[in-house]
């Protein structure tokens, strides 16, 4: 049942006042503040963010709330990037607001391209290690650890626009449970959790536990990895279409509608729910060459929809069996591969501060980037020689 929802103003006006309890974080040059009625709440994300955490600013910085009382039809609500979400089950508001929060702070950032990618640095050189589905990019960019090379990031590679360097993006380690990775000295299953917005939980490290091992300065982009999950599937020779899941909060007729009339999409259909937390999955099929996932953002803002996660390629878990295989990458392909995965939409602020709001402009920065690297393909394989290809390829130049 649709209900109308009050403006942010009225939200903050009427119930700001309950949330005495605040934190403040910097990401790059950004500040901001999330406020909450509920200790609770502000942990999930804390968590995850703590080595972005700064003492309280006394100047006015962009702010979230996190409502764990009864604010909409007897529902909490999550206030950000101008808009009111209603939360209508409060158990995964703890999740809900950590992906909403962090979808707002993303997008504010203006001087880094944001890769969803592994990214480690090893003698100097900056190294991403984007995946399709299926891959292991978290395991292969941990394992990498183990090898003497430094963490940036197991989840976001921060490239700054003007310099091209690897900037470091220590949030916490979010593993599934299952993992099948171990750190030397660290017991896995003491460590604290956090709800995930498709049912379930993470354990999480906090990765200051990882002495030694962290990148601590920026290094220039120079290698670009891209995990293939197959040997039977060729990288290289795109496939007339693709497959994109998103996982949103909300799904309409009219959102649909909108999306199938996307250049590039051939198919958008509702494929199920996820398993707990019950958010619609849609499932698209995308004509090769087609970056469209900034104009289905577009299209999911103005519907007041978030979107939690995105895959490409089918569900499936990483084959670690077989045998790997590393070629070299064209940089067009490179290219097109890195767009999908760029996390800064149409809303973006790099787009709009430093590009004027030009795709064109953003994606010439970016391929200006990419040309400096030296790209590779590596078809997921027996784990211990796909490191030894990474680490042999690095060393030798």
């Amino acid at each position: 049942m649709r209900f109308a929802t009050p403006s942010p103003e009225q939200v903050i006006s009427r119930h700001g006042k309950l949330c005495t309890h605040a934190e403040y974080y910097r990401v790059f040059e950004l500040e901001f503040c999330i406020r909450s009625d509920s200790p609770r709440i502000l942990s999930s994300f804390r968590k995850m963010y703590s080595h972005f955490a700064v003492p309280p600013l006394d100047r006015p910085v962009m702010t979230s709330y996190v409502i764990e009382a009864p604010v909409v039809n007897g529902n909490p609500v999550v206030v950000a990037d101008d808009k009111v979400y209603v939360v209508s089950n409060p158990e995964i508001l703890p999740g809900f607001s950590y992906m909403t929060i962090f979808n707002s702070f993303i997008a504010k950032l203006q001087n880094h391209f944001l890769i969803h990618s592994g990214a480690v640095e090893f003698k100097g050189n900056g190294i991403i290690i984007p995946g399709a589905a299926r891959c292991g990019k978290t395991t292969v960019t941990l394992s990498l650890i183990g090898r003497g090379f430094s963490l940036f990031s197991d989840e976001v590679a921060a490239i700054h626009w003007l310099d091209h360097k690897v900037y470091p993006f220590p949030r916490g380690l979010g593993m599934r449970e299952g993992v099948k990775h171990s750190f030397k000295g660290i017991d896995l299953e003491r460590l604290e959790t956090i709800p995930m917005i498709g049912g379930g939980f993470k354990r999480v490290l906090d990765i200051g536990e990882l002495k030694g091992a962290l990148a601590t300065e920026p290094s220039p982009a120079k290698f670009i990895f891209f995990l293939v999950p197959s040997a039977d599937e060729d990288f290289s020779q795109a496939s007339a279409a693709s497959v994109l899941y998103l996982i949103t909060s909300d799904v309409s007729e009219g959102m649909l509608g909108e999306m199938r009339a996307v250049d590039g999409i051939e198919s958008a259909e509702v494929t199920g729910d996820t398993s707990e937390a019950k958010f619609p999955i849609i499932r698209f099929r995308v004509q090769s060459g087609y970056p469209v996932l900034a104009k289905l953002e577009e299209i999911c803002y103005r519907h007041n929809v978030l979107i939690f996660d995105t895959a490409k390629g089918e569900h499936g878990q990483p084959d670690f069996s077989g045998t790997p295989r590393l070629t070299p990458m064209p940089y067009s392909r490179a290219m097109f591969e890195l767009l999908t995965r760029l996390r800064t939409g149409a809303r973006s602020a790099l787009l709009t501060n430093q590009f004027k709001g030009s795709v064109t402009k953003m994606y010439l920065a970016l391929a200006d980037i990419v040309r400096k690297t030296k790209c590779y393909e590596l078809v997921v394989g027996k784990l211990d020689d796909m490191i030894d290809m990474i680490e042999e390829t690095v060393s030798t130049g």
